[in-house]
């Protein structure tokens, strides 16, 4: 694993840097394997309790990685492309579950895959992988950029459209990636990515966390201000422990981040907007109230 460190130093610090390269034939499949590599190893920063719960990658994914280690490329059935992060230098994982769905049948008990990002400085590497033979199908990727794994040629860098902060929370979600066949669609994986049916309980809403275990709860007054057009972004935390960024949109409250505290405290942060207090029984609450053109309905679980 070192000499694969190595090599994607190698390669990747001077992209990272945003200067102009080219990966060459013969270095895009370690680059490929690094990722992988690093995508899996930040997941295990989930706990044993988290991945009994749907959050984190099964064993299976970490020992056919080892065992396959000496081919020096990723798993199969993987895809990568490779292209210019625009926006705030700094790092960043995210892996998502995602499905197969044929419109009108219900949505599989199991994920068929999960796509991975890494950020580094000006560089995205964006993946995926089908964890079986069956539900591996020809993807097309809308910001064009150029597809490392399996290679093709010699990646010229940048090139196709770069991935801005404003897309970055679809583009990490998968939400780019198209289907190459008509009528089949990937989505991410509703037990991963949006949190299950909300109730009212008092001046609250109760909502059972991601892990199925703990519930979390919000003031009834932001409903009352998605009437009236207005959303919000907030954080809160369960038991687990696992921290959560959520924000009101006009179909429901969803989850946008999941997972360390300083992480979702971050992103929190970086969302434009005003900080507010809306005052309730339980005290007052904080959360930013969101501009129109920040509300998107896209959710994705992270780990960063």
């Amino acid at each position: 694993m070192s000499k694969l460190e190595d090599a994607a130093q190698r390669v990747l610090t001077p992209l990272i840097l945003g200067e102009s390269g080219t990966i060459a034939l013969e270095d895009q499949p370690l680059v490929a394997m690094w990722a992988q590599k690093t995508a899996l190893t930040a997941m295990l920063l989930s706990s044993e309790e988290q991945r009994e719960g749907g959050y984190g990658l099964s064993k299976a994914e970490y020992r056919a990685l080892y065992e396959t280690r000496k081919r020096k490329q990723p798993l199969e059935r993987s895809r990568f492309w490779v292209g210019r992060y625009q926006g705030d230098a700094g790092s960043a994982v995210r892996v998502m579950p995602f499905t197969v769905r044929v419109a009108g049948i219900p949505e599989p008990d199991l994920p068929a895959g999960y796509t991975l990002t890494i950020v580094l400085g000006e560089l995205v590497v964006h993946g995926m992988r089908f964890v079986s033979p069956a539900s591996e199908i020809d993807v097309t990727m809308d910001l064009g950029m150029p597809q490392l794994w399996p290679p093709l040629m010699p990646v010229q860098w940048p090139a196709g459209r770069p991935c801005t902060e404003d897309e970055f929370l679809r583009f990490s979600a998968g939400k780019m990636l198209r289907s190459a066949i008509e009528h089949i669609e990937l989505k991410p994986w509703t037990h991963a990515a949006e949190l299950p049916q909300s109730s009212v309980v008092g001046d609250k809403v109760e909502v059972p966390a991601l892990c199925r275990k703990h519930v979390l709860y919000y003031p009834i007054a932001l409903l009352r201000e998605v009437l009236r057009g207005r959303f919000y972004a907030f954080t809160t935390a369960c038991e687990c422990p696992n921290a959560y960024l959520l924000q009101t949109e006009p179909d429901g409250t969803h989850c946008k981040a999941a997972g360390p505290a300083d992480g979702i405290s971050m992103m929190y942060e970086d969302l434009p907007g005003d900080e507010v207090i809306i005052p309730g029984a339980g005290g007052n609450f904080l959360c930013k109230r969101l501009p129109a053109e920040a509300t998107t309905v896209a959710t994705f679980v992270q780990h960063a």
